[in-house]
């Protein structure tokens, strides 16, 4: 076997407290060392591309003993582009720069830390997977955010399946009249390169004709199947009874007798704002007598239409799905009779045919008052805020002062949220106009003897109660997601978050991503969203799927894997994985069975495309039976080359992600901690298991430290969840064992900088049972308000002096 090539940096002579030449001799024992000052520096890099294209030096593992992963990475971005594959041996930030001036006690821990990276790598280039990705996209939804974002992805050269369930595009933008902060329309999309301006309205946009564009109207997606890059959507379209040949002529409008579900419409009815399909008939009302066919000039009316269902082979899928008013049994409780007490949805609807009576003179209402939050901002009802409401009133309010000058408008408010761009200018628009503002929400809405609405209000600005005797009452009731859309949720595999939207991966730097690899979302299908918002979302999630797709053929993360051998078919592995990346299949009877399996005999499969390889699984497996690209023989050696020879070790678990962060930078700070504390960077702390916290208890250790990401802000979703899960299970094995020591769970980001070495300074006294360095240690973080760690938790003993 060839050996190692181990890069010995000195880091131009900066790490005095080690010595390099005892180290290169115990390196040499090992694998093959080259000695170099300032391996970063032109000529350093330059011996470096040397050494990667000298035959077989291509072909062996290199081993970076010196600065940190991160700065690494950094430093070698143009070899690391040309093919170089670097392990890092961190002997800087992790070993000189943190550590004190005992030569001795360092260059001891440089040695094992070479050691441990020489001795247990990571995953073997086998287990690397490749994505072989279509090149089409299902989008879901053909609102505003849906439809733009295919037309964004089409142009990039895509092919784009857009799925909308109603016979229209546009969504509910297109029926809402004008929107803010911009005071137009809401029907439009970018144009195409052919056409001047920088929109056109839905109804004359080319770019709904672009060839790569297929549109599926009254359409559904009934399943889902594959895997990230392969996916088979089923949909399901409706007929449409209307054909081609319309020609809008309006004798089948004319002829029927039946009211639509639409208001205002029959059931065969049309839509001016989309020039593609000017009519259709709603299935729900419409009694197929067939008399709108018999008058059809030119037969474009098909009864004997059937349902039809497809299979589309997509790269990703888009769900743009939007949102929709509140039903009523959020606001029913205020009185709702959609007569005097309407909705603000059913106002815009009012307001076409009142701006007529305002051109006649005619005033339809005297006294108007809107009620915010009518049913949200309640566990009662919905608890979440829909961020469009206040907006929608005060649109509402202001152009009804201009229509009708002298009719009285008071909105009741708590809280008037006017948080965007220009937004508040709309607030002051409105008391300009005269609409008063009344802080206090009514619990109900009354009415007197002849019908009218009455309304009794704490006046908080007052502080006295007030009664209003409105002509009409109008409700801003919140938004909820569409209708289907947790039917749509289970099929793709995804989650919902607690408002029963769409769950994105993290809502501060992957807005447009869910928890289904290849599967994306934007628009207010994540969550009640203004117009603004949505059109840039959809632009910016066409380029995040453009890059998904184009990474054909890109070397994947490394996938965990099932040994058949072992695997017993509990689904234990199933529930825990946070990316639906494993399912139970039939076991194939090629393959190996454990002495005992379920009576099902099923096998767990890992899919190498959704895979992360957070090791959640393998970490959680009963039987060992998932092989982790880093493995548990990898990270019991590491533990034992690790603790080798040291007196009293205290052993740190860390996350690579967002505790790495912080224990970096603190290694770049020189936060000083002692040597005989020993970390092991695990990928998520969800690949730590009871079993490595016992074996680092059997080798010796007085104390034990967890350190993932920020309370919830697991980049792998439930990693600091699953590692709570296994520290309990630890602390009750060393119980039973006897053994008793102090263990804690620390969440940490790169803004904990400034306190890492204290931290690690403290839980070693602590650990050791050094009292007055411990008091000492303690006092200093309380005098800078630095406390104990957030989110600390301690399985106990005499010696952790924390509450359980």
């Amino acid at each position: 076997m060839t050996r190692p090539l181990v890069l010995l940096c000195e880091c131009a002579g900066t790490l005095t407290n080690i010595d390099f030449d005892r180290l290169e001799r115990h390196a040499g024992l090992h694998a093959d060392v080259v000695r170099g000052s300032h391996w970063c520096s032109r000529s350093g890099q330059a011996q470096m591309l040397e050494l990667m294209e000298s035959g077989s030096e291509g072909d062996r593992r290199l081993v970076f003993a010196g600065c940190s992963a991160d700065f690494a990475t950094r430093r070698f971005q143009r070899l690391l582009a040309r093919g170089l594959r670097l392990e890092s041996a961190d002997i800087r930030e992790g070993c000189s720069w943190v550590h004190g001036d005992d030569v001795e006690a360092v260059t001891a821990k440089a040695e094992r830390i070479v050691d441990s990276s020489v001795a247990f790598p990571d995953a073997p280039a086998d287990t690397m997977s490749y994505a072989e990705r279509h090149d089409t996209v299902v989008v879901i939804g053909g609102g505003v955010a849906g439809t733009q974002a295919a037309v964004v992805l089409a142009q990039m050269g895509h092919h784009v399946e857009l799925v909308e369930r109603r016979a229209f595009l546009g969504g509910r933008a297109a029926r809402i009249g004008t929107v803010f902060p911009t005071n137009d329309c809401g029907q439009c999309l970018p144009t195409t390169d052919a056409q001047p301006g920088t929109r056109k309205c839905f109804h004359r946009n080319l770019a709904l004709d672009h060839p790569g564009l297929s549109i599926h109207r009254r359409s559904t997606v009934e399943s889902v199947a594959g895997h990230p890059g392969d996916f088979q959507v089923g949909i399901r379209t409706l007929p449409n009874i209307v054909t081609d040949a319309c020609i809008n002529c309006g004798t089948c409008e004319t002829v029927c007798e039946v009211r639509s579900s639409e208001p205002g419409k029959k059931a065969i009815f049309s839509e001016f704002y989309d020039g593609r399909v000017v009519r259709t008939v709603d299935l729900e009302t419409c009694t197929f007598c067939g008399r709108c066919a018999e008058e059809c000039p030119v037969e474009a009316i098909d009864f004997a239409q059937s349902p039809r269902r497809t299979v589309v082979n997509a790269g990703a899928i888009l769900t743009a799905t939007g949102c929709e008013p509140a039903p009523r049994r959020y606001y029913d409780y205020l009185g709702y009779d959609g007569e005097t007490v309407v909705t603000q949805v059913e106002l815009a609807e009012m307001l076409d045919d009142w701006a007529a009576q305002a051109a006649l003179g005619r005033m339809p209402v005297e006294e108007l008052v809107m009620i915010q939050c009518a049913g949200s901002r309640d566990r009662r009802h919905l608890p979440h805020c829909s961020r469009l409401c206040c907006m929608i009133a005060l649109k509402h309010a202001i152009r009804l002062k201009a229509l009708f000058p002298a009719m009285r408008v008071v909105i009741c408010y708590l809280e008037m949220r006017t948080a965007g761009v220009g937004y508040e200018n709309w607030f002051l628009e409105a008391r300009r106009a005269g609409v008063e503002f009344l802080r206090g929400t009514p619990p109900e809405v009354q009415t007197d003897a002849a019908g009218r609405p009455v309304i009794e209000v704490e006046d908080v600005t007052a502080a006295r109660k007030r009664v209003l005797r409105p002509d009409l009452v109008v409700l801003s009731t919140g938004m909820v997601p569409a209708e289907g859309l947790g039917d749509l949720i289970q099929a793709l595999g995804i989650e919902r978050d607690g408002d029963g939207f769409v769950d994105i991966l993290d809502r501060k730097n992957r807005a447009t991503e869910t928890s289904g690899e290849g599967i994306f979302v934007c628009g207010s299908a994540a969550g009640p969203k203004a117009l603004i918002e949505v059109n840039t979302e959809a632009s910016a999630v066409a380029g995040e799927i453009h890059n998904f797709l184009t990474s054909a053929g890109r070397r994947g993360t490394p996938a965990s894997r099932v040994e058949a051998s072992r695997c017993i078919g509990c689904d234990t592995c199933v529930t825990m994985c946070p990316f639906n990346a494993i399912t139970l299949v039939e076991r194939p009877e090629s393959e190996p069975r454990p002495n005992e399996v379920k009576d099902d005999g099923k096998l767990a499969v890992i899919d190498p495309e959704v895979c992360r390889a957070c090791g959640i699984c393998a970490a959680n497996c009963p039987e060992l039976a998932i092989a982790h690209n880093l493995s548990d023989d990898a990270l019991f050696g590491r533990l034992a080359t690790m603790m080798h020879g040291v007196d009293k070790p205290v052993v740190g678990f860390y996350c690579k992600e967002c505790a790495g962060a912080a224990i970096g930078l603190a290694g770049q700070r020189r936060d000083a901690y002692p040597e005989s504390v020993r970390l092991i960077e695990l990928p998520c702390l969800g690949r730590l298991s009871a079993l490595h916290i016992v074996e680092a208890a059997r080798l010796g250790a007085v104390g034990v430290f967890l350190a993932g990401c920020a309370e919830g802000r697991c980049q792998y979703r439930s990693g600091d969840a699953s590692a709570r899960d296994q520290l309990a299970i630890a602390e009750e094995a060393l119980a039973e064992s006897g053994r008793r020591l102090p263990v804690e769970q620390w969440h940490l980001c790169a803004a904990d900088r400034m306190s890492v070495g204290r931290r690690i300074r403290l839980f070693h006294a602590r650990a050791i049972g050094d009292e007055l360095s411990e008091t000492l240690v303690a006092r200093e973080m309380e005098l800078i308000g630095d406390a104990a760690p957030a989110g600390a938790v301690c399985t106990g003993g005499e010696s952790c002096g924390r509450s359980r």
